[in-house]
C-alpha cells in the first residue's frame, strides 16, 4: 500500500471507504464500551445482585450473538466481537467472585478465564485473543507460584519468586514455540504475538536474574547471571540467524546489556566503580547497535534511506524503531551513572557549577559529531552532549531554586538547547534537546514554578490556559509533522515534530487532572481552545482527503470529515483522547507506524481518567454523551460499509460456515458453567447451615474503603493461635494447602472455634466444619468484604457480626450482617 501524504496519494475511493468505516467503527465500539461501563456504574449501587448478573450475562450473549452472525457472513468484525466477548468472560467471573465470596483462589479463576476462551481462539484466532490468553495463563501461573511453598525449597532465597519467574520464562517460550508453528493462522502483519511473547520470555529472565542477585548468596551471582543470559542467547540466535527479526534481536540484546549491569552494580563498593560500570555499558551499548545497524543493512537498508525489504520500518522517521528502542534504552542508564560521577566527582552543588559543567561536556560532543564519520565517536559525542544537556537542565531549575530571574533561566537553557539541537547530527539526540527546552519552559513559565503540576482544583481561568497550551503545541506538532514528511525536512524538524506531540500527550493528561468543570462550564476562551482540539481530528483528515490526486467524489471528501467534525463534540471533555486521535489520523496519512501504535494506549487512557474524574460531570451524563457519539459513529460506518459494497463486487468464496456454530457454543459454554455456579450459590445461601461469627476489630484505615468494608472473625484469630499451639496441626494444614475450622455454638448463637483439623470430619448435629484455604501462613475462607450502596457506609459500621451460610462440604457463603443485638443490617 502506497503511503498517503497531503501531497501525494493514489488510494481509491473504495480503499478510503473500507479504511474510513474500520476506524469509525473500532472507535464506535471503543465509546459504546466506555458508555456502557458509565451507565452500569452510575446504576450499579441500586442494582440488586441478581439484577447485575443478568445485565452482565445480557451483555455477553448479545456480542457472542453478533460476532456469531459477522462469522456467518465472513466479516473481519467477528473476530474483533469474539475478542470482546472473551474480555465480557473475564467480567462475569469477576462478578460472580464478587457476589459470591467463596475465597477461592485467584489463579484458580485466571485459570478458568483461559480455559474458556480457548475454543474462541481455535476457532477464530486473533491477536487480541492470542495476547488475551497468554496473559492470562501468565497471570495464573505467577499467582499459582507464589503460594506453592515447595518452590522455596528450590530457590536460595527465602521467597519463590525467582523460582517461579524462571518457570514463566519456560512458559513464555513454550507459548512463542507454539505461535511461531500456528503463525500462518494470525493474521498478524506487524508480528505482535511473536514479539510481546519474546519481551515476556526476555523480562521474566531478567527479574529471575534481579532477584537471583539481589537476594541470593554473593558467590552464585556469576552462575545466576548466566542462567539468564541463557534465553537471551536462544533468542537471539533464532531471530538473527533463523526466523529474521531484528527486533526481538535489539530487544535479546537490550536484556543482555540489563543483565549484565545489575550483576555488576550489585558488586559496587565506590565511586570509581560506577565509572566503570557506565564505561562498560557504554562499550556494549555501541557494540549492540553496530551489530543490529550491520544486520539491518544487510536485509536491504542504509543509514540514508529506508530498507524496503524490512516491515518494521517507520517512516516517520526513516530507521528502524527497535534502533531507537534499544539505543535510548541501553544509554538511559548509561547517562544517569555518569551524571551521578560527575555531580559526586567534580562537587557540582550549584546552578552554576551545573550550567558550565555542561557546557564542558557539550563542546567536546558536538565536535566528536561534527568531525568523524566513524559510528563510534558519535555515538560516544551523542552520550557526551546529551549528558551536558542534563546538567544544564538541572542547572536551570537550580537557578530558579536559588532566586535566579525565571526569564533568565529559561534563556540560557534554550540557548543551549538550541545550540545543541542546530550543531548536533542524530536525531535522538535532537529530541532530547527538545524535549528538555520545552518541558522546562512550560514549567518555568507556569502560575508556579515551585509545583510539578497544576494543583486538582485548578480554576476554570487556569484550565483554560492549559487548554490554550494543548492547542499550541497540538497544532504546532501537527504542522511540522507535515512539514517534515519530505525528506529533506525530516531530519531536521522530525525531532521537534516529536517533542511537541508528546507536550501536547502530557498537557491534556494534566487537564484531565486538574479539569474543574466540563468544558461547557469554563470561560468562553477555553471552551474554544477544546473544541478546536476536539475537531482538529476532523479536519486533519478533511485537508489529508482533499489532497488526493485524482480527486475523491465530493460527497465522501467533504460528508466524512464533517461527521468526524460533529463526533468531535462528544469528545470536548476528554483532552486526551482528541491528541490520540490526532496522533491516529496524523500516522495513517503520513504512515507513522508508532504513532498510529502509541495512540490506541493513549486513548483508552484518556477515557479511563475521563471516567474516573469525578468534576467532568456525572456518569449518566458521560454515559449519554459518549453513547451518542458512538451512535453517530456507527451510523457513519454503516454508511461507508453500504456505500463501499456497492462498489465493490460481491466475492463468490465459499464461506466458513462452520464458525458461527462454534462461536455460539463457546457462549452457550461460559454462560452455562456461570449459571451452574450462580445455582450452586444460590442453593448454598439457601439450604446452608446458618452460622453467625463474631466480628474481629480491623484496622480503621481499612474499615471503610470506598464502596466496601473489609472484615475479619475472631474465630480466624483463634484458628491461628490454635495452629501456632499446636504445631502439628501446622503441619498438617501446611501440607495439605487446606483445612477445617471445627466450629459450635454458645448460648448466645455465636459460634466459637473448637478445633482446626486437615481432614473433613464426620458431620455432627451441634457443630459445623467451615472449609479454608491455607495461604501464605493464614487461614482464609472468603466472606472478607462486604459491598453496599455509596453513603451507606455509617450504617455498617455498626456491624458486629457475620452471617455465613456453610454447605455440607464446609463452604460458606457471606449472607449479611448483625448490629451488637444480632438484628439485620
Amino acid at each position: 500500500m502506497q503511503v498517503v501524504t497531503p501531497w501525494q496519494a493514489a488510494e481509491s475511493p473504495v480503499w478510503w471507504r473500507q479504511n474510513l468505516a474500520w476506524g469509525a467503527g473500532l472507535l464506535a465500539v471503543l465509546l459504546a464500551g466506555s458508555a456502557l461501563v458509565s451507565w452500569v456504574a452510575a446504576n450499579w449501587p441500586q442494582m440488586a445482585p441478581q439484577a447485575r448478573l443478568a445485565l452482565v450475562q445480557g451483555a455477553l450473549a448479545l456480542t457472542v450473538l453478533l460476532a456469531a452472525g459477522l462469522a456467518w457472513r465472513d466479516s473481519r468484525w467477528a473476530g474483533l466481537l469474539t475478542g470482546v466477548a472473551a474480555l465480557g468472560v473475564g467480567g462475569l467471573l469477576a462478578l460472580l467472585g464478587q457476589i459470591y465470596q467463596t475465597g477461592a483462589d485467584r489463579w484458580q479463576l485466571f485459570l478458568l478465564w483461559a480455559a474458556l476462551i480457548t475454543p474462541w481462539l481455535l476457532l477464530m484466532p486473533s491477536v487480541l485473543l492470542a495476547l488475551l490468553w497468554a496473559a492470562l495463563l501468565n497471570l495464573s501461573l505467577w499467582l499459582a507460584a507464589d503460594g506453592w511453598t515447595t518452590l522455596h525449597r528450590w530457590a536460595w532465597v527465602d521467597d519463590g519468586a525467582m523460582v517461579a519467574a524462571c518457570l514463566l520464562v519456560v512458559l513464555n517460550a513454550g507459548l512463542l514455540g507454539l505461535a511461531e508453528c500456528l503463525h500462518h493462522r494470525l493474521r498478524d502483519s506487524w508480528r505482535l504475538v511473536r514479539r510481546v511473547l519474546a519481551v515476556a520470555v526476555l523480562g521474566w529472565a531478567f527479574i529471575a536474574v534481579v532477584q537471583g542477585l539481589w537476594l541470593g548468596p554473593r558467590l552464585a551471582a556469576a552462575p545466576g547471571l548466566l542462567a539468564g543470559l541463557a534465553p537471551v542467547a536462544v533468542l537471539y540466535g533464532v531471530y538473527a540467524y533463523g526466523r529474521r527479526d531484528l527486533a526481538v534481536v535489539a530487544l535479546s540484546l537490550l536484556a543482555g546489556i540489563g543483565m549484565v549491569g545489575v550483576w555488576w552494580l550489585q558488586m559496587l563498593d565506590s565511586i570509581s566503580g560506577v565509572l566503570g560500570l557506565s564505561l562498560l555499558l557504554l562499550v556494549l551499548t555501541l557494540l549492540a547497535l553496530r551489530h543490529v545497524m550491520h544486520l539491518w543493512r544487510s536485509t536491504g537498508g542504509s543509514a540514508a534511506g529506508p530498507a524496503a525489504a524490512d516491515p518494521d520500518l517507520d517512516r516517520s522517521a526513516m530507521a528502524p524503531w527497535y534502533l531507537t528502542v534499544l539505543r535510548v534504552g541501553a544509554m538511559t542508564p548509561v547517562l544517569l551513572l555518569l551524571g551521578v560521577w560527575v555531580a559526586v566527582s567534580f562537587e557540582l552543588d550549584s546552578a552554576a557549577d551545573a550550567l558550565v559543567a555542561g557546557v564542558l561536556l557539550m563542546l567536546p560532543g558536538l565536535l566528536a559529531e561534527r568531525m568523524t564519520i566513524r559510528d563510534l565517536w558519535r555515538e560516544v559525542g551523542a552520550v557526551l552532549v546529551v549528558l551536558g544537556l542534563l546538567l544544564c537542565a538541572g542547572g536551570a531549575v537550580l537557578l530558579v531554586d536559588e532566586g535566579g530571574d525565571r526569564v533568565t533561566s529559561l534563556l540560557a537553557l534554550t540557548a543551549v538547547g538550541s545550540a545543541a539541537y542546530l550543531f548536533t547530527r542524530q536525531s535522538a539526540v535532537r529530541l532530547v534537546a527538545a524535549m528538555l527546552v520545552l518541558g522546562i519552559g512550560f514549567w518555568l513559565t507556569g502560575p508556579d514554578a515551585d509545583a510539578v503540576a497544576w494543583p486538582s482544583d485548578a480554576s476554570g481561568i487556569e484550565a483554560s490556559q492549559l487548554a490554550w497550551r494543548l492547542w499550541g503545541f497540538l497544532a504546532a506538532g501537527t504542522g511540522l509533522w507535515i512539514w517534515s514528511v519530505r525528506a529533506s525536512h525530516r531530519t531536521v524538524w522530525r525531532p521537534l515534530a516529536w517533542a511537541l506531540m508528546a507536550m501536547a500527550a502530557g498537557v491534556a493528561l494534566l487537564i484531565a487532572q486538574a479539569m474543574p468543570a466540563p468544558a461547557w462550564r469554563w470561560p468562553w476562551f477555553g471552551q474554544a481552545a477544546m473544541f478546536l482540539c476536539a475537531l482538529l481530528p476532523g479536519l486533519l483528515l478533511a485537508a489529508g482527503m482533499a489532497a488526493v490526486r485524482p480527486a475523491l467524489p465530493a460527497g465522501l471528501r467533504v460528508g466524512a470529515p464533517l461527521a468526524c467534525c460533529v463526533a468531535g463534540l462528544g469528545w470536548v471533555n476528554v483532552p486526551v483522547l482528541s491528541v490520540a486521535l490526532v496522533w491516529l489520523v496524523l500516522g495513517r496519512l503520513t504512515g507513522g507506524r508508532i504513532l498510529q501504535v502509541l495512540s490506541v494506549p493513549l486513548g483508552m487512557l484518556g477515557l479511563l481518567l475521563h471516567y474516573l474524574d469525578m468534576q467532568a460531570g456525572s456518569l449518566l451524563t458521560k454515559a449519554a454523551v459518549l453513547g451518542v457519539t458512538a451512535a453517530w459513529l456507527a451510523a457513519l460506518a454503516v454508511c461507508l460499509v453500504v456505500r463501499h459494497r456497492q462498489s465493490v463486487p460481491r466475492s463468490s468464496g465459499v464461506r466458513r460456515r462452520r464458525l458461527p456454530a462454534g462461536v455460539l457454543a463457546g457462549g452457550l459454554l461460559v454462560l452455562g458453567l456461570a449459571q451452574t455456579q450462580v445455582q450452586h450459590y444460590e442453593t448454598i445461601l439457601s439450604q446452608g447451615r446458618q452460622v453467625v461469627l463474631a466480628l474481629a476489630p480491623v484496622d480503621p484505615r481499612s474499615l471503610m474503603q470506598g464502596d466496601y468494608m473489609v472484615l475479619d472473625y475472631a474465630v480466624r484469630r483463634a484458628a491461628h493461635n490454635w495452629l501456632r499451639i499446636s504445631t502439628a496441626d501446622e503441619q498438617a494444614v501446611s501440607a495439605a494447602g487446606r483445612g477445617w475450622l471445627l466450629l459450635q455454638r454458645d448460648d448466645q448463637g455465636v459460634w466459637q472455634l473448637q478445633g482446626v483439623a486437615a481432614t473433613l470430619p464426620p458431620p455432627t448435629p451441634d457443630a459445623v466444619a467451615l472449609t479454608f484455604r491455607w495461604r501464605k501462613g493464614r487461614a482464609d475462607f472468603g466472606a472478607d468484604n462486604w459491598f453496599f450502596a455509596e453513603g451507606q457506609g455509617e450504617r455498617f459500621a455498626k456491624a458486629k457480626y457475620g452471617v455465613l451460610r456453610v454447605a455440607a462440604d464446609g463452604t460458606a457463603l457471606l449472607a449479611g450482617l448483625l448490629d451488637e443485638s444480632q438484628q439485620p443490617l
